[in-house]
């Protein structure tokens, strides 16, 4: 008999998420280093591209209406529609169907295009039929994503996060499996060639969200009498032209926004190609570097970003509801809150990251002499973005999205715009010409912000006090915690090699910095006004401190 769903608060909720999601990035993130040495550079080229393309038309094929039902649901569930939230869920399922079908389709036809799309006039290391082939497999996961993610959201909108968290895990675990065994399988075994290997490898997600997609329709109708639809105050639903209209209001932000993330992830990636294919790069080096800048380090700095995403997977709801019922004060305290938190755990994580961004890399995925470069300033990026992605999807649940929209294009249009002059003038100064594209992602995600704040202060009154409060008391404490990790290696210097001796080496430093760290903020009482006093006691009583 399966368990008994409760609906979670919003501190509550959030712990579940970023618990969760930190579960599934951390496992994401070691098993690409099995992963990695099992398809090697050009596998992990070819696997860079097509997943990027795939990322394009998953946030095409799910418009966003997954969040916008979490958000609707929540809106009719407040105000007593429940016939209403039901049809908008069925409704937004339609959609999705439609939109899927569509994207594998267009995926399946347009992939030998897609690959000349990367490589255009290069004659050296991966090619259009590789790419293609590698495009057309992927494709497959466009039909069964998009519906977990209906699922999730259906449920998160009536404020059951933990069963969505548990599904993440469920997902994350499946995939890995088989993305291991069956590239593994494949190129060692079967002796097939890497691009094959890579092609299973990329089914993994649908498998993953095929068994996910099992446990939450289990765990719905076990819970079914959680989700009635009688009573309330409408003795029918809502018209259909009423309801898709309040779903698009909400999700048209979001389409746009993912959208344009995408796009921009997929350009940035050309202009990466096309700047040191101009400066007289190797086109295999072109390409390794590309694939590690947009996919590989992406996946180290989830550690990082991933508390966002926990953030913005429960805070949308929530805000909803308090815009929905006016609640101005609770609205500044959540998103503040929300703010507070990754500051407090995405600055000193992403310090001891940059301080040793050369060994992480190299634990991943071997020596390389690009690598640890890239990191130090993508983690620049992966906070700044962390921030953004909570303050937008707060707006986008306030009815805000037009301003979202604007802000958010306004800072990828400079970011573009930035891009080839940025690697130009670091070639052109003695800094490694790749790295111009992330200083240019640095500026568009700073203004982005910025903008944001800006607009929250008009919209509601922002308070800025309270973050401000969180960056003074936090940045003397991280400070603190690099001087001592600092001094700790440099009486325990890292090793160079790659094995299980370089792991439990970050694990110390990480428990030495943990330990340096958390008194400091303890007593400034950072972390009792981020995560609540009631939860830190807690902590503190079950630690028998």
């Amino acid at each position: 008999m399966s368990k008994k769903m409760h609906k979670n608060g919003f501190v509550e909720g959030a712990a579940i998420a970023y618990a969760a999601i930190v579960i599934t990035k951390l496992m994401g993130a070691v098993y690409n280093i099995p992963f990695y040495s099992i398809i090697g550079d050009k596998g992990g080229i070819i696997y860079s591209y097509a997943y990027s393309i795939y990322t394009l038309f998953l946030d095409i094929s799910t418009a966003g209406i997954p969040i916008a039902i979490s958000i609707v649901i929540s809106e009719y569930n407040s105000l007593g529609k429940f016939r209403s939230k039901e049809k908008a869920y069925s409704l937004g399922l339609f959609v999705v169907v439609g939109v899927s079908m569509a994207a594998f389709l267009f995926l399946q036809i347009f992939a030998k295009q897609i690959g000349a799309y990367f490589l255009k006039d290069m004659t050296e290391g991966v090619t259009v039929n590789e790419i293609a082939y590698a495009v057309r497999a992927v494709s497959f996961c466009l039909l069964i994503v998009p519906f977990l993610s209906m699922k999730r959201g259906y449920l998160q909108g009536h404020k059951f996060l933990a069963p969505p968290s548990h599904s993440q895990v469920i997902e994350q675990f499946v995939r890995i499996v088989f993305v291991l065994c069956g590239s593994y399988t494949a190129i060692y075994i079967l002796k097939a060639d890497v691009t094959v290997g890579v092609g299973i490898a990329l089914l993994g997600a649908a498998a993953g969200a095929l068994v996910a997609q099992i446990y939450l329709v289990h765990t719905h109708r076990a819970n079914r009498d959680e989700f009635s639809t009688q009573g309330g105050t409408e003795e029918k639903a809502e018209p259909t032209k009423k309801i898709l209209k309040n779903i698009f209001s909400h999700c048209a932000t979001l389409i746009l926004v993912s959208i344009t993330m995408s796009v921009y992830n997929l350009v940035d990636l050309k202009m990466l190609l096309l700047g040191l294919h101009n400066l007289s790069y190797d086109d295999e080096v072109a390409q390794l570097v590309s694939s590690i800048a947009s996919t590989w380090i992406p996946k180290i700095c989830m550690i990082i970003s991933a508390l966002s995403i926990g953030l913005t997977s429960s805070i949308a709801p929530f805000i909803a509801e308090n815009y929905a019922q006016r609640n101005w004060k609770s609205i500044n305290l959540k998103i503040n809150q929300a703010i507070g938190t990754v500051l407090a755990v995405s600055l000193p994580l992403g310090v001891g990251m940059i301080m040793f961004a050369e060994p992480v890399y190299r634990l991943f995925y071997g020596e390389n002499l690009y690598g640890g470069n890239i990191l130090q300033l993508a983690i620049v990026v992966n906070i700044l973005g962390s921030m953004t992605t909570v303050i937008s999807m707060a707006m986008q649940s306030m009815n805000r999205g037009k301003s979202v929209c604007f802000y958010t294009i306004t800072g990828v249009i400079l970011n573009t715009a930035l891009d080839l002059p940025f690697i130009y003038l670091f070639d052109a100064i003695g800094i490694p010409a790749y790295l111009g594209a992330s200083a240019a992602s640095i500026v568009g995600q700073l203004v982005t912000m910025l903008l944001l704040l800006g607009s929250l202060k008009k919209s509601i009154q922002f308070r800025f006090r309270p973050m401000i409060s969180v960056i003074v008391r936090t940045t003397p404490a991280v400070v603190v915690m690099a001087g001592a990790v600092a001094l700790f290696r440099y009486l325990w210097p890292v090793t160079q090699g790659r094995g299980i001796l370089l792991l439990i080496q970050f694990v110390t430093y990480g428990l030495v910095g943990a330990l340096v760290y958390l008194p400091l903020t303890y007593r400034s009482k950072v972390l009792s006004d981020v995560f609540g006093e009631k939860l830190i006691e807690s902590i503190r009583n079950k630690l028998g401190f």
